[in-house]
């Protein structure tokens, strides 16, 4: 009887709630491949072990082996800065393409409808092929960069441009952003078409000409959509992966020029980490959920940062 009462009262709490049934499906796959994960991550992190054999708890001690172990320390500073590097390149260089691009199809230029389409489709490449396009580019032998470099007289110029040293992480730059840079096009252009087509009428009535009206209506008006963009690049750069480990394999290149944060993780939890010495083999799944964890906690305040300034843009 008790258990009848209680299912009826839980009909129409649902009842009142409607909207929790909606939400409910979302929310358990979300807890079980999101919540769940980090969890046991930050558990992990805890412990002594690589996965396989005993564990013990050793509190706090993965972190603090994390940042006083020199050779540690310092490949996860090096990761670091790539990841850093990349999302400034990203914000200084591919953000202005993307709105202006945006800006031009919204305009609809002649052929704009191709042009959005061309733009977009390297989004459906797979890494590898695009590694494989940019070999045949930078390619020593065969690559089309250094043809072009003959063709003009620069002969000297012509380098193995996949083999310099610090290079490769603008290589990756290069390519991600061929590939990426219809992505954050796409939101612009949807941004773009939720203007008043009034304010846009008023604007030419007054005069404005084509450059004044992205200056001085268009981008003020994007300025949560730019925010929105500049924090899924900076999750995108801090989460990068495929292109430097198939690039660069799972030491990231020559003296780790193109390692960032996941592919040290990598390195740590389930590659080879015979240059660190010590215990670290014997850590592995503990140091790499550790630096797992540090790296959620990295992504986590500086997107909190970046949505409460939106927030604060927003009421201001």
């Amino acid at each position: 009887m008790q258990s009848t009462k209680s299912f009826a009262n839980l009909k129409n709490w649902l009842k009142q709630h409607p909207y929790l049934l909606f939400i409910a499906p979302g929310f358990i796959l979300y807890s079980i491949f999101a919540i769940y994960p980090i969890i046991s991550a930050t558990k992990m992190s805890f412990y002594y072990s690589n996965g396989f054999g005993d564990s013990h708890f050793v509190g706090l001690q993965n972190y603090i082996e994390l940042f006083t172990t020199k050779e540690l320390y310092s490949q996860f500073l090096n990761a670091f800065k790539n990841n850093i590097l990349l999302f400034i390149l990203n914000i200084l260089l591919v953000l202005p393409v993307q709105i202006y691009l945006a800006y031009l199809i919204h305009t609809k230029i002649k052929g704009y409808r191709f042009f959005q389409s061309i733009i977009f489709a390297p989004q459906f490449i797979t890494p590898t092929v695009v590694l494989f396009l940019g070999t045949l580019i930078l390619d020593q032998n065969v690559g089309v960069f250094n043809e072009f470099l003959r063709m003009i007289g620069l002969e000297e110029w012509v380098r193995n441009w996949l083999g310099i040293p610090g290079v490769g992480i603008f290589i990756v730059f290069i390519l991600n952003a061929w590939v990426g840079i219809g992505f954050s096009m796409i939101y612009f252009i949807g941004a773009m078409k939720m203007l008043p087509e009034e304010i846009f009428e008023a604007a030419y009535l007054d005069g404005a000409g084509y450059w004044s009206r992205l200056f001085h209506i268009v981008l003020p008006l994007l300025r949560t959509t730019i925010i929105n963009v500049v924090v899924i690049s900076y999750i995108f750069s801090m989460t990068i992966f495929d292109l430097n480990y198939l690039l660069g394999g799972v030491d990231g290149g020559y003296e780790h020029s193109m390692d960032v944060l996941t592919l040290f993780f990598y390195r740590i939890a389930f590659g080879t980490s015979g240059a660190m010495g010590g215990s670290l083999g014997s850590n592995s799944l503990g140091m790499g959920t550790t630096i797992a964890v540090v790296m959620f906690i990295i992504i986590l305040v500086a997107s909190l940062v970046q949505l409460k300034l939106m927030v604060r843009k927003e009421e201001d």
